[in-house]
């Protein structure tokens, strides 16, 4: 994905979530999140992914 693209999806995203409201958010980015680990080749990836989130968050 370019800088580029990556920008615009991001922006759909911040987009998306402020439409679907800020108590639908949760189940909106749940909702996103499993339909993009899918879409992973194996666990692995999907749990390093969860837990590079984790820890960002907790930052």
């Amino acid at each position: 994905m370019t800088e580029s693209q990556l920008d615009q999806t991001y922006t759909a995203l911040a987009e998306a979530t402020a439409r679907v409201g800020e108590a639908k958010a949760p189940l909106f980015l749940a909702t996103l999140s499993l339909a993009l680990m899918t879409r992973q080749t194996d666990a692995a990836e999907a749990l390093a992914l969860i837990a590079q989130a984790e820890r960002l968050a907790n930052t």
